[in-house]
């Protein structure tokens, strides 16, 4: 049964927050998101504040740093997504507030397949270690917490730096063939239909671990294609392997996940990843004209 919650964001300003924030209000939701500038979640007092101040009935912990970062700063990494969901885990259970602990995809191998809820992590990163501990700090430490595990996010407006639909049509401007890795596997997933997703969960009681991802999976040149072939550009896409884009992280092979516990509640798939970049592309160019 829908009802209305007041539901705080953290991470405001950023690609889920500012997609949730707006899916949330239009189901009739009092929302407030503060930026990571505003509330630090990995200082208790700060936390104990801003529930306070807007007391919460729900909580989406949406502040997240960047695979590479993470690697190369793993203390830093394990403070934000390990301690920081803990604090506000805490704060949860003190006040009865529901917990929703945004984790990754990340968070698997390199075998070329889906992974589901019930496979066994494979921590290959600095950042799926601290992803992984926040998701134990967040089902050990609140008792009405669901733990959100997404694909390869893209959405929110044409300004986010992480909007992967947006930047290639950047990359589409700046040079004659993209390149893209035909040997990394993942399930894109528009944060509009995430937003979606995690509101319908706090909808239920049904706390626990979810993967979230629009339908289906494919290459990283797949994905690429795709928006290229949905603007209508001329470039070529060429297919590389990995090794043309050096990382920090040594990232899983796929990241293409299985929704089975959504499947399991009854919820109906979310659209294809295609379907969603196709609607995503029409969102640009109805709102930005240097989409058009």
């Amino acid at each position: 049964m829908n009802r209305a919650r007041r539901l705080l964001i953290t991470g405001g300003g950023g690609m889920l927050a500012t997609d949730l924030h707006c899916v949330a209000e239009a189901r009739g939701h009092a929302v407030t998101a503060p930026t990571r500038d505003a509330l630090d979640v990995t200082v208790p007092g700060d936390v104990r504040a801003a529930f306070e101040a807007f007391a919460p009935d729900a909580v989406v912990q949406a502040v997240g740093l960047a695979v590479d970062f993470c690697e190369e700063q793993p203390e830093e990494a394990l403070r934000v997504h390990a301690w920081g969901t803990a604090c506000v885990a805490r704060e949860c259970e003190r006040r009865g507030a529901a917990f929703v602990s945004l984790s990754s995809c990340g968070l698997f191998g390199d075998d070329v397949r889906f992974y589901d809820e019930y496979d066994a992590p494979v921590l290959k990163t600095q950042y799926a270690r601290s992803k992984h501990e926040g998701e134990r700090a967040a089902l050990a430490s609140c008792r009405r917490a669901y733990v959100v595990r997404p694909g390869w996010l893209f959405g929110g407006t044409s300004a986010h730096p992480r909007n992967f639909v947006a930047r290639r049509w950047d990359e589409a401007h700046r040079v004659p063939v993209l390149r893209s890795a035909g040997d990394k596997f993942g399930s894109p997933t528009f944060t509009e239909d995430l937003a979606a997703r995690i509101l319908d969960l706090l909808d239920t009681d049904a706390y626990g671990l979810y993967h979230v991802t629009n339908a289906g999976g494919g290459s990283r040149y797949d994905y690429v294609r795709h928006i290229v072939d949905t603007f209508g550009l001329p470039n070529p896409v060429e297919k590389v392997d990995s090794s043309h884009h050096p990382r920090s992280a040594p990232v899983p092979a796929c990241e293409m996940l299985e929704n089975l516990n959504t499947r399991f509640l009854g919820l109906a798939p979310l659209p294809p990843w295609q379907d969603a970049i196709e609607r995503h592309v029409r969102q640009l160019r109805a709102t930005d004209p240097a989409f058009r």
